[in-house]
């Protein structure tokens, strides 16, 4: 049997009132702090649980405060601009509907006119719109701008545009004509020709102003139904050599074969066969130079496959693999991580939703504008040198003139009425491929918004976890510190006993 000595008691008392003090301590602890533990080893599963929890909530709170509103905002900027662009094509439509079926005075001319510059410029400004400093339309490119900013000749893009045979286009060409240049007082003024409209066939480019050409290009590759490939010829000189442009006499008159290159309105004048080839081909591009950029215009980077060269010194383009960027046309989706293994794409590229062929759609239509215009001035002219001429036989020379002229007028306020006529449909098409973007902006705004409804009730699912998993329970904390508080006072009034404070006390 064991002895048990006064000492052997008096450590016994001491360690359970110290024990007794320790779980008294645990659970004020816990009182004053709100929490079950307050270091791992207090309670390894739950600290470890704790660690779970927290980092999931701290991932949740990401995607739903943080990942989620920022490709909220990303979307809002795409769509907001998109919305600018089909509400500026309603009205631009509104303006070719007018010009389509109607005739216009002088100052329609000029009111459809500026107000189509103007929308021309603002259309790809929208394209410029940005979230916190990103352009949201140019894909990965984000520190790029959809457009020129500013005039620029540093460098010649050697461009691979892709077509279709949609992209062939027939319209009416006013050719012949005669201006007060023609007029000689006192000569032997016939002015029996008429001018008249034929009908061409030609394929407008991205660009105007392209550079002339040179080596290669502007080279037009087609593919047949068998796959072989072969090239069209293109000319680029009239009889004379002189570089074509589209003021060249009879620039716009059929060729007999090829094609004819204007390189300061971007366009190919095609010939029958040309225009039959390129309609039964499966495939066909067109490779050009273009060095000169006005601001407004859209960088080719983001629409073709493209090679750009800087220009040396001498404003040629340098000949070094190195310092040449290569481009390539291709999707380039920008994703955010907005779930637990879900990811959303943000972006919309305007390769997918801001055509290129608005701008040059509203390019011919001002130029048939243009045009109209330059005939009515030259019908001034001579209406004043009729005023000032006395001479009968000048005067029958300058009526003449003006019978011509009124004809010229005439064909091509029918020329312009056309373009109006066909940018309806093509109008419409680019509207139609804007709204198809802001629809599939919209889908993924719905999946955005389901998304962020589950984080949100994941949030307060984790919340509520790790409040039940670290907190402790107020009442029941309370309840157990009274008892313990009781355990501890009893554990001392026993030690008060058990341990003797006296020498009398063991003498008795």
């Amino acid at each position: 049997m064991m002895r048990v000595t006064n000492q052997i008691m008096t450590n016994n008392t001491l360690s359970n009132i110290n024990t007794n003090k320790v779980n008294l301590m645990k659970i004020e602890e816990q009182y004053q702090t709100g929490k079950k533990i307050q270091r791992p080893s207090d309670d390894p599963i739950v600290a470890v649980r704790a660690l779970k929890l927290r980092n999931s909530l701290t991932e949740i709170k990401q995607y739903f405060k943080k990942n989620v509103p920022d490709a909220r905002s990303w979307m809002q900027t795409t769509e907001s601009a998109l919305r600018q662009i089909t509400d500026m094509c309603t009205v631009l439509h509104s303006h070719a509907n007018q010009g389509a079926n109607g005739t216009l005075t002088p100052a329609d001319r000029a009111s459809i006119m500026k107000t189509m510059s103007q929308y021309r410029q603002q259309i790809y400004q929208e394209g410029n719109a940005n979230y916190a400093g990103r352009y949201v339309f140019t894909g990965y490119k984000t520190d790029t701008s959809l457009t020129y900013l500013n005039d620029d000749k540093s460098k010649q893009y050697t461009i691979t545009e892709d077509l279709d045979k949609t992209a062939i286009k027939s319209r009416l060409s006013t050719t012949g004509g005669y201006s007060v240049k023609d007029y000689e007082p006192g000569g032997n003024n016939d002015f029996s020709e008429h001018a008249e409209n034929k009908e061409i066939n030609y394929l407008r480019l991205a660009y105007k102003k392209l550079d002339t050409a040179s080596g290669d290009f502007p080279k037009l590759t087609y593919k047949d139904a068998d796959d072989n490939e072969d090239n069209i010829d293109i000319t680029s000189e009239d009889a004379e050599g002189n570089t074509l442009t589209s003021k060249s006499p009879n620039a716009y008159e059929k060729p007999e074969s090829g094609a004819k290159y204007l390189a300061d309105t971007g366009e190919l004048i095609l010939s029958d066969e040309a225009a039959e080839q390129l309609r039964n081909a499966k495939s066909f591009n067109v490779e050009y130079n273009k060095t000169e950029f006005a601001k407004g215009d859209v960088r080719p980077e983001h629409y073709f496959n493209c090679k750009a060269a800087p220009l040396d010194e001498d404003g040629n383009p340098v000949d070094d693999e190195e310092k040449i960027i290569n481009y390539k046309k291709e999707d380039q989706d920008i994703e955010y991580e907005v779930g637990f293994n879900q990811r959303l794409q943000v972006n919309t590229q305007a390769k997918d939703s801001i055509k290129h062929e608005i701008g040059r759609e509203l390019d011919g239509i001002l130029a048939s504008i243009e045009d109209v215009n330059a005939v009515e001035e030259k019908l001034k002219e001579v209406d004043k040198l009729i005023a000032n001429t006395t001479d009968t036989k000048d005067l029958e020379s300058l009526k003449r003139l003006k019978e011509q002229m009124t004809t010229e007028f005439k064909l091509k306020e029918k020329v312009m009425q056309e373009s109006f006529s066909k940018a309806l449909d093509n109008i419409r098409g680019f509207q139609d491929t804007v709204n198809k973007a802001i629809a599939d902006l919209g889908s993924r705004g719905a999946r955005l918004n389901l998304t962020e409804e589950r984080l949100s009730g994941q949030t307060d699912d984790f919340t509520d976890l790790m409040s039940n998993n670290e907190n402790a329970d107020l009442t029941e904390t309370i309840i157990n510190f009274n008892a313990q508080n009781v355990i501890y006072n009893a554990s001392l009034q026993a030690g008060a006993k058990v341990v003797q404070n006296t020498l009398l006390d063991f003498l008795r």
